[in-house]
């Protein structure tokens, strides 16, 4: 297995079951595994070093195996589609191109139960580098306060607490169209100058419900 970092650094690892380790079958056949070999990586600026010859983890091959139990052979691995709950609400903002390879986004999650909760807040800035995307963001989870927001109406206000700044506002377009979304909200990120979060460029939308693993 090898895995190449551009100028940060690289990976490449031999890997074999891990003696006495567990395997179990779940869609696939999944084990306890060692890695011996090589893993070297530097982060921007400087801000994390990893050197590591030996390292413990897990193995899953797919198609599952046909020593797994008859029933598991008919699962398909198929791409992740969540479905949504009833209650609460999921706000997503979008600024920037794939194309161009750099990109800003932020996602808030409100599960919408009664009483005290806490929403989900997750925050990136994406870009291409050397053949990578490299994200580097904020995530946290604060009071429900930090997250004020009506379906009916198509509003939202989002306020969250440190490291973030600022706050931004969602309004939903009238013609169905992607919502602006505005305000002062930035966050800092390592190794670069505080991102702006909101403003011109963004596309937003907000609906019903928050996603839900199968």
């Amino acid at each position: 297995m090898t895995a190449r970092f551009g100028r940060l650094g690289e990976l490449d690892y031999r890997f074999a079951p891990k003696r006495h380790g567990s395997v179990d079958c779940n869609g696939a056949e999944e084990g306890e595994a060692v890695f011996d070999g090589t893993f070297s990586f530097i982060g921007e600026n400087g801000y994390v070093h990893i050197e590591a010859g030996h390292a413990e983890g897990s193995f899953q091959i797919y198609p599952e195996p046909k020593n797994c139990p008859r029933g598991r052979l008919g699962r398909r691995v198929v791409p992740y589609s969540p479905t949504y709950s009833g209650e609460g609400a999921t706000m997503e903002a979008r600024a920037g191109s794939p194309v161009r390879g750099r990109g800003r986004e932020v996602n808030v999650f409100d599960a919408g139960q009664r009483g005290p909760r806490k929403v989900a807040v997750y925050a990136f800035l994406s870009k291409k580098r050397e053949g990578m995307s490299v994200a580097r963001g904020v995530q946290l989870t604060a009071g429900s306060s930090a997250f004020r927001w009506d379906l009916e109406k198509g509003t939202a206000t989002l306020r969250p607490p440190a490291p973030f700044t600022g706050w931004a506002t969602f309004t939903r377009r009238d013609d169905g169209g992607p919502g602006t979304w505005k305000g002062s909200l930035g966050m800092p990120i390592l190794g670069g100058d505080p991102v702006k979060l909101a403003g011109a460029g963004f596309r937003a939308a907000i609906h019903k419900g928050v996603p839900q693993d199968r």
